[in-house]
């Protein structure tokens, strides 16, 4: 989904922020990603992906193993870069140590995942 978010800030900043800073600062963008019709098809299924996944872990290990494990990210390198950033730190209430949840409410952008890649390709 990050992709389809991308594309469309970019586009935003290429046609409505002409004078901003930021249209000076992005010069390109790549997105390596599915295509529209593929993550179209795919809606259907992402709610229930997003159901199975845990909601908290008890240290980064976990988030790593969970991002093989789950087939997110195919390999350990890949998943010590890229799964970190995809969780957060707060304090369990319970036991009073840290625990890791998602840093993003999957579920509450559900109503604009249609609009993201509606026009993509």
């Amino acid at each position: 989904m990050g992709g389809s978010i991308a594309t469309k800030v970019a586009y935003k900043i290429e046609t409505e922020m002409k004078d901003s800073v930021l249209k000076r600062a992005v010069l390109a963008l790549f997105v390596i990603d599915v295509v529209e019709g593929t993550a179209m098809e795919a809606l259907p299924f992402m709610e229930q992906i997003v159901h199975n996944r845990p909601n908290e872990f008890r240290n980064l290990v976990s988030v790593i193993k969970y991002g093989i494990s789950s087939g997110q990210v195919r390999d350990k390198r890949s998943a010590r870069v890229s799964m970190p950033s995809q969780v957060k730190e707060v304090e369990d209430q319970k036991s009073g140590g840290v625990k890791y949840v998602w840093r993003t409410e999957l579920m509450a952008t559900k109503p604009f995942w249609v609009e993201w890649f509606s026009g993509l390709t």
